[in-house]
């Protein structure tokens, strides 16, 4: 049988589902704060997150018979409780926007123990969203270094399709804290990634590849906005780059988190445009050249609310790549780092500590 170029462009890209990087650049290492993606509990939709403790001391001091290694870890599901279109974001109704309710859950992990659960189960009041876990001390409320803590989160869309695996973004505990200490170093409530508390989160998102989007490709961004929280509207600016160092702009404006269609950012998108009104590169992609790829640089502009704005907020990204019903994705890269990152203020003024 005889293939296309564009048929053994498909195989080859199918082919390689199911691959992801590491979480970060620039650390792969365990850390004290798990940000995950996405969770998604539509019907017919299953995401699986797994939390794992790797430290391995179990010997037991005092009288409380509870091991070195142990630690109890929150987890702090950020979503909606109704269903809206894939396409939900900024030009919506506002009853259809993600409202970025909290829902919590706390585990304890002894050494070397992992948790697995359907976040269906886990957290049935809400349908999609993002989820980040943090470590806390014993029987205690407050957060703790501990890093020593690493995961994974599986989606599956459709009855025995397997779609895509990641892992989280990783914060290791502010470089002055030692192990044990607690966190949250000014005792406001909210997680600060401002390198005092927790890593520094990324400044710049660099997506190394995306597919031209047409027919058959129909790619998703997943957005989070780490600055201000809920009552804020994050501005994303964007640089999109053909396979030919050429670049455009957009930006994209969303509340809390959402998964949006590429094309709902920009038409640049379209395979179309990229292959015939671009300068792009005609021998590429070799042996499927009707196939047109780029990149993408992403950086918060601004994020406002009623009554305060905060310039470069700290956006989080991931590319869902879709071949029909198949999809693959991969954590991207970053580019220096910022410290305005907050796990999650509430109201209108943000983190102002």
């Amino acid at each position: 049988m005889r293939h296309t170029p564009h048929a053994l462009f498909s195989l080859a890209f199918l082919a390689g589902l199911g691959l992801a990087s590491s979480a970060r650049a620039d650390s792969n290492d365990p850390g004290s704060l798990l940000l995950f993606h996405e969770f998604d509990n539509r019907a017919g939709v299953l995401t699986v997150y797994t939390v794992t403790n790797v430290n391995n001391d179990d010997t037991v001091a005092g009288g409380n018979g509870i091991a070195a290694g142990t630690i109890d870890v929150e987890f702090v599901y950020r979503g909606r409780v109704g269903h809206c279109p894939p396409t939900a974001g900024a030009g919506v109704p506002q009853n259809c926007l993600i409202d970025c309710t909290e829902f919590n859950r706390t585990y304890r992990l002894t050494p070397n123990d992992t948790l697995t659960v359907l976040t269906v189960l886990d957290n049935p009041e809400q349908v999609q969203g993002y989820m980040y876990a943090f470590a806390k001390g014993v029987n205690s409320p407050n957060p703790i270094a501990f890093d020593w803590l690493i995961g994974n989160s599986l989606i599956i869309d459709g009855l025995g399709v397997f779609n895509y695996s990641v892992n989280p973004v990783i914060y290791r505990a502010g470089s002055e804290l030692e192990q044990g200490d607690e966190t949250d170093v000014d005792d406001d409530g909210i997680r600060d990634l401002n390198g005092s508390e927790y890593e520094e989160t990324t400044d710049q998102v660099l997506i190394p590849r995306f597919f031209g989007q047409g027919r058959v490709i129909k790619s998703d961004l997943v957005l989070i906005n780490l600055s201000g929280g809920p009552e804020f509207t994050a501005r994303v600016n964007f640089l999109i780059y053909n396979d030919n160092e050429e670049v455009f702009s957009a930006n994209y404006p969303f509340k809390c988190w959402v998964k949006t269609p590429l094309l709902q950012i920009s038409q640049v998108f379209q395979n179309d445009f990229l292959h015939f009104q671009t300068n792009q590169n005609p021998n590429e992609i070799l042996g499927a050249q009707s196939q047109e790829t780029g990149w993408i640089r992403l950086d918060g502009g601004v994020a406002t609310s009623q009554a305060a704005s905060i310039q470069d907020p700290a956006i989080i990204a991931l590319l869902v790549e879709k071949v029909g019903p198949y999809m693959a994705s991969a954590n991207p890269y970053s580019l220096g780092l910022q410290d305005n990152g907050d796990l999650l203020p509430d109201g209108p003024f943000g983190d102002r500590d």
